[in-house]
């Protein structure tokens, strides 16, 4: 055995119990979190799927099932100066049994993003879990211990800053910088400023419905900080995420302000 070769085996067999270790000390940590594979769907979704399911009536008008389950289309609690401007917003849209939106392709901003995506991973690990929607963007939030970085490295961004920490079997996540503005493409919706913060708690509240109680603090703008309960189901007819690009072969084009049907092309 040469020299090189001599010094090369020996580091291998001197690292190898302390990796040894931490990897199992990892399993261990793994072993303890709880298993949230498969697919989700917003409840939103799930209402449009079957009206007749997951909190909607048969035969509601679509204004009327986004507003029973899109937590976040509610009015926060603003402070006087603001709620005169929430009202003017509102006041401006004109009652329809529909809502005009633009349609949505990727990088939905956060906290919209909870409620948006029809469909949505999550990958657990002992450092992050990684939310991943169905148009292929991805949301970090880091579990090992890390601090949000410092401020001066820090800027507004559509997903924010996200860490969190473990208690229990719920996840606990704090994130910050935010892009401030309108949370949602709709009329009347809040509007954060760039102090505002979140505090997540997720967890499941049985083996198919699982829940996102949202704080939402904004000091600038709200009188005292927001609290919603956002739920997801578990898809049960799917096994797998489906590639998708709805720019592509689009047959639910956005005309005059509202999302359409179009018949699939030739």
């Amino acid at each position: 055995m040469n020299p090189r070769t001599a010094i090369l085996f020996a580091l291998v067999l001197t690292m190898a119990p302390a990796y040894a270790q931490d990897n199992a000390a990892r399993l261990r940590v793994f072993a303890a979190l709880p298993n949230w594979s498969g697919l989700w769907e917003t409840k939103l979704s799930a209402a449009s799927d079957n009206l007749s399911g997951f909190g909607a009536e048969a035969g509601t008008p679509p204004a009327e099932v986004i507003a029973k389950n899109f937590q976040l289309s509610a009015k926060p609690p603003y402070k006087p100066e603001w709620e005169q401007q929430h009202r003017t917003a509102a006041g401006n849209s004109a009652p329809s049994s529909t809502v005009n939106v633009p349609k949505l392709c990727g990088n939905v901003a956060f906290p919209a993003v909870l409620e948006v995506p029809a469909m949505f991973q999550i990958l657990v690990t002992p450092e992050e879990t990684v939310f991943l929607d169905e148009f292929g963007d991805a949301r970090y939030v880091y579990t090992d211990g890390r601090k949000h970085p410092k401020k001066q490295d820090l800027w507004p961004t559509a997903k924010g800053d996200s860490i969190g920490h473990w208690e229990g079997a719920t996840l606990v996540i704090a994130t910050i910088e935010t892009k401030p503005g309108a949370m949602l493409p709709l009329p009347g919706a809040a509007q954060l400023s760039e102090e505002a913060h979140f505090t997540e708690r997720v967890r499941l509240v049985d083996p198919n419905i699982m829940q996102d109680d949202l704080t939402i603090d904004d000091p600038l703008r709200f009188s005292h900080p927001w609290q919603v309960s956002i739920q997801w189901k578990r898809v049960r007819d799917q096994d797998r995420m489906l590639p998708y690009d709805c720019a592509e072969n689009d047959r639910n084009p956005v005309v005059d302000g509202k999302v359409t049907i179009a018949p699939p092309k030739p």
